[in-house]
């Protein structure tokens, strides 16, 4: 499965990460750990 998360940084500025995994859960957690300092997810797709 793979997961996309929009991410927005400090300054407003959008971006997306993507990552894929066995299941959502891996997927998600493998995303997550691609946000860079100071950003935030604020969307979740699957895809």
């Amino acid at each position: 499965m793979k997961v996309i998360l929009s991410i927005e940084a400090g300054d407003g500025q959008l971006s997306y990460v993507e990552a894929e995994g066995e299941t959502y859960e891996t997927a998600k957690a493998a995303a997550e750990t691609l946000i860079p300092e100071g950003s935030k997810a604020i969307a979740i797709r699957t895809a």
